[in-house]
Formats: structure tokens, sequence, C-alpha cells
């Protein structure tokens, strides 16, 4: 009952967003630069570095900054965001803020909430810094207006060992595009080879919709091939049948699951999981991480932290003050400033690596491997990285996919076919389109 709780507050919250954004951003707001407002949740730690260093350099600018409030209650934790992000586009709420990952951003940039950020883009030294990944950067862009700026993405990657795919004769070389993937990983839990899952969890094949680069909309069409997808969906089926371990993610959940033979990949989506499972693996064998290609060869990106500005804002040109600073690489490779993924500044990931020397980062022992685990080898981190060289499209987690995932899963669980179920499916993103 608590996740339904949720999912209606989050509901009001869209609407409340809507509601005030459609109501306050007809017209040219008239700017005051007398002031800056900054929210930041509970994991933000480079706001407060961010706000340290705007309050050093420009003393005379009050700045509204309450810090990041860590709630430990779900209930309280989402009534506090549904306060703050009520009020954030009513206009009186935070000039500055990161996007959380529950709003609609599709219904809010075409709502008008966010301001659009390419004259300070444009304008700022900082962001002329060869440094930065300048594709991912890019996301923010719709119809030639910069809607936010990323600051973290991640890339679908999958953990094992040469040993354990060699045992199973999964020729991983081979998949290089998403069919490809598809037909080895099916000739595998087809095989007299299959002793484990594929994925530790079935999540890893749902979100393969996503990292295929399969298009569904596009802007306010619906563009779904279902005729497309049928293939997916059937090897989607049948991983789904074949069950899933627990929802577990960090501690070496992954790394325990390839070890105990459980599954072939770990493929969890974070950084910071993926490293230290090769870590733990090296205890093993020779640790892969091997990306999931899209359709076009190419790499999927995830952009999963940004910032935006409130559309309404009288002080935009204090905002691109903030912003400059925030995006210094100084304020930026500060402890605790990347939250848990890649950083779109390619030097930030280089001081990264040293993080991954640490022998016991654990402090215990977890999951039955060692206290102290083996240093990253700098070619595995490399390599690692240089998938993300390989990106070719940018997505975020769309808000439609809950209820698109709960029509298909009618399919994957035999109650409907697939043409039903993608009917369904359809005529629920078309309603999604028509809110």
């Amino acid at each position: 009952m608590k996740y339904c709780r949720k999912n209606r507050m989050l509901h009001v919250l869209s609407i409340l967003l809507l509601g005030a954004t459609l109501t306050g951003c007809e017209k040219e707001v008239e700017q005051k630069n007398d002031s800056l407002h900054v929210y930041a949740s509970g994991s933000d730690v480079i706001m407060d570095y961010a706000v340290k260093e705007f309050q050093r350099r420009y003393p005379d600018i009050p700045v509204e900054y309450a810090g990041r409030k860590i709630i430990e209650d779900a209930e309280e934790f989402y009534g506090y965001n549904q306060q703050l992000s009520a009020q954030l586009m009513s206009g009186s709420g935070a000039d500055v803020f990161f996007i959380q990952d529950y709003w609609d951003i599709d219904k809010l940039i075409q709502a008008g909430a966010f301001a659009d950020l390419n004259e300070i883009y444009e304008s700022s030294e900082v962001f002329r810094d060869t440094d930065f990944r300048n594709d991912i950067l890019d996301a923010g862009v719709f119809d030639g207006k910069r809607y936010f700026l990323p600051m973290e993405y991640r890339i679908p990657m999958m953990i094992s060992t040469r040993e354990i795919l060699d045992d199973v004769k999964f020729d991983f070389e081979s998949c290089t595009d998403f069919d490809r993937f598809m037909e080895e990983s099916n000739r595998y839990l087809n095989s007299t080879d299959y002793d484990r899952r594929l994925f530790r969890m079935d999540v890893s094949a749902k979100n393969c919709i996503f990292w295929a680069g399969y298009p569904i909309i596009d802007k306010d069409k619906v563009v779904w091939d279902i005729e497309e997808t049928r293939d997916y969906f059937t090897w989607y089926k049948d991983i789904y049948k074949r069950g899933t371990g627990e929802y577990m993610f960090g501690d070496l959940f992954g790394a325990a699951a390839v070890r105990d033979g459980e599954c072939l990949f770990e493929s969890s989506g974070f950084l910071e999981t993926d490293l230290n499972a090769i870590r733990a693996l090296y205890t093993i064998g020779n640790p892969v991480a091997i990306p999931i290609y899209n359709k076009n060869g190419g790499v999927t990106a995830l952009v999963d932290r940004a910032v935006a500005v409130r559309a309404n804002s009288e002080n935009l040109d204090n905002v691109r003050k903030f912003l400059e600073i925030l995006f210094e690489k100084k304020i930026m490779e500060q402890p605790g400033a990347l939250r848990e993924d890649i950083s779109v500044r390619k030097s930030i990931m280089e001081d990264v690596y040293e993080s991954y020397q640490v022998e016991q980062p654990f402090k215990i022992a977890v999951n039955g491997f060692p206290f102290e685990l083996p240093p990253l080898k700098k070619e595995d981190f490399d390599a690692y990285l240089a998938c993300a060289d390989k990106v070719d499209k940018t997505v975020y987690w769309p808000a439609w996919r809950s209820e698109f995932q709960t029509e298909i899963s009618r399919f994957l669980r035999d109650e409907v076919s697939y043409e039903e179920a993608a009917k369904c499916a359809k005529e629920q993103l078309e309603f999604y389109l028509s809110e």
C-alpha cells in the first residue's frame, strides 16, 4: 500500500507542477537578480560546495539554501519533496535544482517548466572546456532549447569472467549490436551448456527496451512498431520465465551470484557496483566488462543526474554565476560531489580511479568475498570507460514506462497474446500523451 500511495502522491505532484507552470510562464519574466534560491536533496553533496563557493565570491547576493535534508522515512521524504517541488513551479520555489527521477520530464518540458539554458551555456567560459562530454550535455536539448544540464550518466554493462563465459561457450565478442546479443543469448539459453540465468535480475532484460534504442514515443506521438519489438519481448519473456534473483544492489550481490553459478552476467547499471564486482571477481578468474550495444551498434547512455532552472526565475544572471561554479572542475572533483556514476567531465573519472585502490572498500567481508579486495587494474578501469566513447544515444527514464510495462507483463505471464498486450500498452501510451 505504501508504494501505491507514493505513486498517487507523485501523480498529484505532476498535476500541481503542470498547473503552476501553465499559468506562470506565458510572458517574459522581469529580471531582478537580487537573490538566489537553491534546492538540494539528501544526496546532492555537490550543492554544498557550490553554494559555499558562490557565497565566497558574491557575498552581497543573498542565498536561500536550506541545505541537504536527509529523511529516512519514505512517506515523509516524498511528502517533503511534494511540498518543495510544488513551490518550485509556482514562482516561489528554488531557482536552481536537480531534476528528480520521479518527475515527468517530458510533460514538464512541454509545459514550459524549465528555463532555456542555451544563452548561459553558450556564453559561459566554463562550458567551453574540452574536458566535457558535449554529447552527454546535449541530452538536455529539445527543439533547439537546452532545458537541463546533465552531470552524471551511466551505461549498460555486463560483468562476468572469461573462464565462465568460455565454459558455456558464450561468444561475447560477437555481440556487436543488440540483435546479435539476443541471438547469442538465445543460443546459450537453449543449449546444453545452459546452467544459470542470463542476468541476476530480470529487470536487466526489461530495461533493454531502452538500452536497445527501440523508438517508442517521439515528442507527442507514439512511434512504436510492435512488430519490430516482437523478437525482443519474446526474448525477454524467456528470461522472465526462468526466474530472477532479489532486486538487491551493491554489496557485491552480483559478483556473488556470478561466482556461485546463479547467473552469467551481473548488470545492475551502477558504475561503483560494476567496478567493485570486477575487483571481487579477480578472486576467481579474469573479469570482463561488456556493454549492451543498441540496435545500431553504439551504446545508449542514461542521464541520471541533471540540473535545471525554474522557467519563471527572476534571478537568471545569478543562476548563470552559480552554474558556472557548479560545473567548475574544482567543485566537481570535491569528495562526495560525484554521486555514483560517470561524470560529464572526463578528468573527474581519472581521479576516481584512485578510490578503487583501497583494499577494504566495505570495511567488512561481504557476501563471502575476502575482507581485502584486490585493487582495480588500470587496464580494466580504462576498458570500462572506453565503452562510454561508443555512446551514440542518450535517454532518461520516461514517466510512462511503468504503465507500459504493466500491460506488457500480461504477455510475459501468458495471460494474453503479444498482440493483445501490445495493443493495450499502445493505448496506455496514447492516453498518457492525451493527458
